[in-house]
């Protein structure tokens, strides 16, 4: 396993354990970074590197603008569900 990878696993059950205590956003907060996290320099995909982008520049709305979090994860959920359809439809 390379560190990279053990360094995603080692992130996302420690989130598994922090999430048990913590406030219910912190849970959401640390999905979509571990999601940047996968994307970060492992894909030449032009879709998800903006995503990647998008959850860098929005995310710690979290901490000071809950609504615009929300808002934020409403518009990426709509963008990856929308680009999921369009390559579910595409013929191979």
């Amino acid at each position: 396993m390379s560190d990279r990878l053990f360094d995603l696993v080692l992130y996302l059950v420690s989130c598994a354990r922090l999430s048990l205590d913590e406030p219910v956003i912190y849970g959401s907060f640390r999905l979509v970074e571990g999601a940047s996290r996968l994307i970060d320099g492992e894909t030449g995909d032009p879709f998800l590197l903006r995503c990647r982008e998008e959850i860098e520049a929005e995310k710690l709305k979290m901490i000071d603008d809950p609504d615009g979090y929300r808002v934020f994860l409403d518009r990426l959920l709509r963008e990856v569900a929308a680009e999921a359809t369009r390559r579910n439809l595409e013929t191979p």
